[in-house]
């Protein structure tokens, strides 16, 4: 009787893993097979994925039902809440690290900002279907609040300016596309047909093309591995984020399928965004590329537990 519950227990564990982690990791591979083979420029589908899909699914995915507001407001919360919580963390970990200034910023880059973008998304979808994208978007657009302003605060060090941050925040088209829906939703207004159905297709075009850009942008990064670093990094962004994400919902009292996707989406690997910002404002970012391939490959594993212990959480 145990042998059999081991034996459906392993089967449904590898059950999650074939149908929700590796379709996305085939995706992703894609992305790094197209890179390697097709030295395709990266640009041009960066800013198609940024100001075209996926504020496309952004407006499509809200307007085909109505947004709560209380809804809106538990992940606003959670997302000051949870960002608080994992910069106390990472802070702590910089200084028992004993390490130089710029490897502390890249510590705390890499550990308060997730993937809920091109990892987070495609796999809180695949996870949960169109029941849960709703409140994926939410939870996308609001972790881009500090995605596109604090993370570059971080990145920038003592050069930074909160003004221009908050200026680079408000110039991300999903904030933009988030307020229009708001709007049509709070005045009942329906988008027609010969609108939504474009803005539906487009919008279905931002998943893959997000989980191939993860690819590309891993194919491009040169990495190294320091031991002790590397270790703590993984360690917080893996394993201590999801039970972080975990408290944070019974301290708001979040629950049900919105509890699952705020601590599925945030249990992501680090994020590939600050990447861009550790080599503009130079912040280690051998350090960032690092941590973002190492916690992407080790997230198969991790991820593919949480999904198996999601229905089980009290």
């Amino acid at each position: 009787m145990r042998r059999h519950q081991l034996f459906v227990h392993e089967s449904y564990n590898c059950m999650l893993f074939i149908n929700i982690i590796l379709p996305v990791f085939i995706m992703i591979f894609s992305g790094w097979a197209l890179e390697r083979f097709g030295k395709i420029e990266l640009q041009p589908l960066t800013i198609s994925s940024l100001y075209l899909f996926a504020p496309a699914l952004v407006l499509s995915a809200l307007l085909k039902q109505p947004i709560h507001s209380e809804q809106a407001l538990d992940v606003l919360c959670f997302m000051l809440l949870y960002t608080a919580v994992m910069m106390v963390l990472a802070k702590l970990a910089g200084r028992l690290l004993n390490i130089d200034y710029d490897s502390r910023q890249a510590l705390t880059l890499t550990t308060v900002m997730m993937n809920v973008g091109n990892f987070g998304l495609p796999l809180s979808y695949f996870a949960f279907g169109d029941e849960g994208l709703p409140i994926s978007i939410l939870v996308f657009v609001a972790f881009n609040i500090p995605l596109g302003s604090l993370a570059i605060v971080i990145a920038q060090g003592k050069q930074a300016k909160l003004s221009a941050a908050v200026k680079n925040a408000l110039k991300i088209p999903i904030l933009h596309a988030v307020v229009v829906a708001l709007a049509l939703n709070i005045m009942h207004v329906e988008m027609p047909i010969f609108l939504l159905r474009p803005l539906e297709l487009l919008g279905q075009a931002a998943v893959p093309i997000m989980l191939v850009l993860l690819g590309m942008q891993i194919s491009r990064t040169h990495w190294r591995i320091p031991g002790g670093f590397m270790l703590v990094v993984a360690f917080l962004r893996l394993l201590v984020a999801p039970l972080m994400a975990w408290l944070c919902c019974k301290l708001l009292h979040v629950d049900g399928l919105e509890r699952n996707v705020l601590i599925l989406q945030t249990s992501t690997p680090s994020a590939v965004l600050p990447l861009l910002y550790a080599l503009r404002f130079n912040t280690r970012p051998d350090l960032v590329a690092s941590t973002i391939m190492i916690t992407t490959l080790l997230s198969a594993g991790t991820l593919t537990l949480l999904l198996y212990l999601l229905p089980l959480l009290p």
